[in-house]
């Protein structure tokens, strides 16, 4: 899927043809930057490289097409957690047509921008503690697979330096979507010898204090209303979570840099 995307965005630049012209505007000639190029460092604390183009269709609309690509980093835990060993990436491919207020032929100054967005989120963890009847000590991994569609609208402004470098900061976005995907583990004693003959059962045991661990999870860190679209299941030492069609709202803000061409 992400080299599809990349194609995607590759053909898309590569599509771009006279970058620069002179246009008339109040009887004086200025030169226009039809295309720029943007990075979005605001990502990468959520594991994405993350990319735009900005192509002109008039003097005043544009069409942007974002992409982010997955980087796989560690996620900082608390030491009292039982979950460990995490991390974390994302992906995403955004769409969008800008509308801008002023008076200006440059791709600058206030802009509306409605637009689209899926977005996948993949991580990993492992989980350790001791089974709470038989006090014996366990470990586990656990798997997420989350994906979203959403659709939003951001505010912001744009500045071009010298008409060739872009700084865009978007200070208001708001965003709704659906939320679905899975989370999948399993549980197993850490000591592997001499087990106990009841050792299924307590691997059992201790799937489902990780069940409690995940309920306590969505109860605690996330609002009812995504909460209650999780259905979390077992199956002797196997965990899973399902979440499907779940409300998923967020805000966008940030700032890009870029060069105008």
């Amino acid at each position: 899927m992400k080299k599809l995307f990349f194609a995607i965005f590759i053909l898309g630049l590569a599509s771009v043809s006279n970058a620069q012209e002179l246009a008339q505007h109040q009887g004086q000639p200025v030169l226009q930057r039809k295309n720029v190029f943007k990075f979005l460092p605001v990502n990468m604390p959520f594991q994405s490289l993350s990319f735009e183009y900005e192509r002109m269709l008039s003097p005043k609309n544009s069409f942007t097409l974002g992409v982010g690509l997955p980087r796989t980093g560690d996620i900082d835990l608390q030491e009292t957690s039982d979950f460990n060993n995490a991390d974390f990436s994302t992906m995403h491919i955004r769409a969008a047509y800008r509308h801008y207020t002023g008076k200006s032929q440059l791709p600058r100054g206030f802009y509306v921008e409605p637009y689209l967005k899926y977005q996948d989120m993949v991580g990993s963890a492992g989980v350790s503690g001791t089974e709470s009847q038989s006090n014996q000590p366990y470990t586990g991994d656990l798997s997420v697979k989350l994906n979203t569609m959403n659709v939003g609208i951001q505010f912001g402004t744009q500045i071009l330096i010298a008409k060739r470098v872009t700084l865009d900061f978007y200070f208001l976005g708001l965003e709704a979507g659906l939320l679905s995907g899975d989370l999948s583990g399993s549980a197993r004693l850490t000591n592997t010898t001499n087990l106990p003959p009841n050792a299924d059962q307590i691997i059992a045991d201790a799937a489902a204090d990780i069940v409690t661990d995940i309920n306590s999870a969505k109860t605690d860190v996330l609002p009812a209303f995504i909460g209650d679209k999780i259905t979390v299941t077992q199956s002797g030492n196997r965990v899973n979570a399902k979440i499907n069609g779940a409300p998923y709202p967020w805000l966008r803000a940030g700032l890009s840099l870029g060069i105008a061409f």
